[in-house]
């Protein structure tokens, strides 16, 4: 059998997403190997070079052009996405994009006509899909013993006003859903294997704040037979942590995924009197199925949750590439999950129902 070369990687951005994910990832995949990482950062640089021995370049441009990669990874601000993703993809290379995919419509149509015209690729890190606890829920609810999907909830829980953010984060408009409530709703389209045909979205700055605000979202998606799913963020709970929560019902059971530390003792009595005694455990998260009393475990994540759903991500992303197959998250899923972003900011400023044409 003739042995591949291994593809040839090279990261825009040494942030977080780029140094803590990317990096690690991609030194425990065989078949690829870094030949360029850059950040205007000279700190960054540095660190990445001693840390991970790669070669670093101070700009995006003289890394494509001296490094002459197959993928370039863009993990730097959304507002630098689209600009960097066409940039290599006319230079032969095809993309894996750090979410946000873009901050427009427009800005994402460019990027599709970039790899259309030049016969590239273009995948998104959505990550969360690949998790084992949040694998294990789509899994669990497309089964055939689980029936039909009918209702969806996602939640997300914490203290971090949008006001008080620094950085990128900080300076976007539209923060709340585009930063982090991007993963649960592609989390949610993935869920349901569709688009939602209409949104209504409500958002508050929960009295904190004078004018408008997306401290608060509580937003409703309306699927094809009458399935409904609901998403909720709130940004100033001072209570316990709740990252990436979900709940998929089917006519049969209620899955279930709670990302994050989870250690809980629960004991009493169900509605039948039978005396019970529960122990859930899961350092990075679990997942289980629960029909009435009956609680069944379905998967539990690994210590570094993120950085190994990014691994298994960026190898369903190199193999699809290399067979024609669809990737993980395409950037027309990104797009997709853009229309639904902004038809909820659309539903929350017009306090009515949106509308998403299907065949846009």
């Amino acid at each position: 059998m003739i042995k591949s070369d291994p593809v040839r990687v090279a990261i825009a951005g040494l942030g977080d997403a780029g140094f803590a994910m990317h990096l690690p990832a991609l030194a425990a995949i065989p078949n690829a190997v870094v030949v360029g990482a850059c950040d205007h950062s000279e700190e960054r640089q540095k660190r990445a070079a001693a840390k991970w021995k790669v070669a670093v370049f101070a700009d995006a441009a003289d890394m494509i052009g001296k490094s002459m990669p197959d993928l370039v990874i863009v993990a730097t601000p959304p507002d630098t996405h689209a600009a960097l993703c066409i940039s290599a993809l006319e230079a032969g290379a095809n993309v894996l994009c750090e979410k946000p995919f873009v901050q427009t419509i427009a800005e994402a149509d460019s990027v599709l006509a970039a790899a259309a015209r030049t016969g590239r690729r273009v995948a998104l890190n959505h990550e969360f899909r690949e998790m084992p606890i949040f694998r294990a829920i789509l899994d669990g609810a497309r089964a055939k013993d689980a029936g039909e999907l009918t209702f969806a909830q996602a939640w997300q829980l914490m203290y971090m006003p949008p006001w008080n953010e620094h950085g990128w984060r900080g300076e976007m408009e539209r923060r709340t859903l585009h930063e982090a409530g991007v993963h649960l709703i592609d989390f949610l389209i993935a869920l349901f294997g569709e688009l939602p045909h209409a949104v209504s979205c409500t958002m508050s700055s929960g009295g904190m704040r004078k004018g408008e605000s997306d401290a608060v979202c509580v937003v409703t998606l309306e699927f094809s037979r009458g399935r409904i799913a609901q998403l909720i963020q709130n940004r100033l709970c001072k209570g316990e942590t709740h990252y990436f929560e979900v709940r998929a019902d089917t006519s049969n059971a209620s899955f279930r995924a709670s990302f994050g530390g989870r250690a809980r003792v629960t004991t009493g009595l169900h509605r039948s009197t039978i005396p019970h005694l529960r122990l859930d455990y899961g350092v990075s998260g679990i997942a289980w199925r629960e029909t009435g009393a009956s609680r069944t475990f379905l998967a539990r994540n690994p210590r570094d949750p993120r950085m190994f759903a990014t691994r298994g991500v960026i190898e369903r992303t190199i193999a699809a590439f290399a067979s024609g197959a669809e990737p993980p998250a395409s950037g027309a899923d990104g797009r997709g999950v853009l229309r639904v972003i902004d038809a909820c900011y659309a539903a929350a400023a017009s306090g009515s129902r949106v509308s998403i044409p299907l065949d846009d």
